[in-house]
C-alpha cells in the first residue's frame, strides 16, 4: 500500500503539495524521516517522496534526453527501488545523494537496455528493393509529448539539439557529471558520492566533457 502511494505520488509530479527540500528549514530532518521510513510509517515514506521528487524527475528528465514520459517511469521506478531497499540505507551518507545515486543509476540501466534493443531492431530493418536499409527507425516516429515552447527562436532550438547531441556522444560518465554538475547545479563532493568516484575523477570527467562540449559548439560560440 505504501508503495503504491509512492508510484501515484511520483506520477503526479504536484508542485503544488511539494514540502521543504534540503535547502530549506523545513520541520522534519531527513534522517528523522529515513528512520520512520524504515519503520514501515506511511506517512513518513510519502514525505520523502513529496520532498525529493522534483529534483527526481529533474535528473531523469535531462537524462531520458527530454523524454517526458520515460522520465516519470523511471521516476517512479527509482523511488520504489529506494523504498525497497530503504532498510539498507545506513546513514554513512546523506539520504538525498544515497538516493540521487539509485535515481542515475535507475537511468542509465534504462539506457543500456534501450541500446541493446536498438541493436536488436537494427537487425530486421525492412530492405529496400536495391538491397539497402530502408530509411525507418523507432525514433522517426511521432513524439505526441512533445510541445513548441512558444518563447524558443529557431536558433534557440537549433541550439538545444546540438547541444543535446554533442552530450549524446559524451562517454557515459563525462555525460552524467556534467548533467549532475550544469543541469543540477550539484557541488562536486555530491556528484562524487552520487557517481562513486573521487572528486578528482570528478573535475577530470567534467574537465573533459566541457573541453568536448565547447569545441564541438565552437561555431556557435563564434556567431
Amino acid at each position: 500500500m505504501v508503495l503504491e502511494k509512492a508510484v501515484a505520488l511520483t506520477e503526479q509530479i504536484d508542485d503544488t503539495k511539494t514540502v521543504q527540500s534540503k535547502s530549506d528549514n523545513g520541520p522534519y530532518r531527513d534522517a528523522d524521516l529515513v528512520a520512520q521510513a524504515q519503520k514501515e510509517d506511511p506517512w513518513a515514506t510519502e514525505q520523502l517522496v513529496r520532498r525529493y521528487q522534483k529534483k527526481a524527475y529533474s535528473i531523469a528528465y535531462r537524462m531520458c534526453d527530454g523524454d517526458n514520459e520515460a522520465a516519470q517511469e523511471l521516476t517512479q521506478e527509482a523511488f520504489l527501488n529506494a523504498l525497497r531497499n530503504i532498510k539498507k540505507f545506513k546513514g554513512k551518507s546523506s539520504f538525498y545523494t544515497w538516493f540521487y545515486r539509485i535515481v542515475v543509476n535507475t537511468c542509465l540501466d534504462a539506457r543500456r537496455r534501450n541500446r541493446r534493443r536498438d541493436k536488436v531492431f537494427s537487425l530486421w530493418r525492412p530492405k529496400r528493393k536495391d538491397g539497402e536499409e530502408a530509411d525507418f527507425k523507432l525514433e522517426d516516429q511521432p513524439d505526441l509529448d512533445k510541445r513548441s515552447d512558444p518563447v524558443d527562436t529557431v536558433q534557440e532550438k537549433e541550439l538545444k539539439q546540438d547541444v543535446q547531441k554533442v552530450l549524446g556522444k559524451l562517454p557515459e560518465k563525462q555525460r552524467v557529471a556534467f548533467q549532475l554538475k550544469v543541469f543540477q547545479e550539484m557541488r562536486i563532493s555530491e556528484i562524487a558520492e552520487i557517481m562513486g568516484s573521487a572528486e578528482g575523477t570528478v573535475k577530470s570527467h567534467l574537465f573533459r566533457a566541457t573541453h568536448t562540449i565547447r569545441k564541438a559548439l565552437k561555431g556557435w560560440v563564434e556567431a
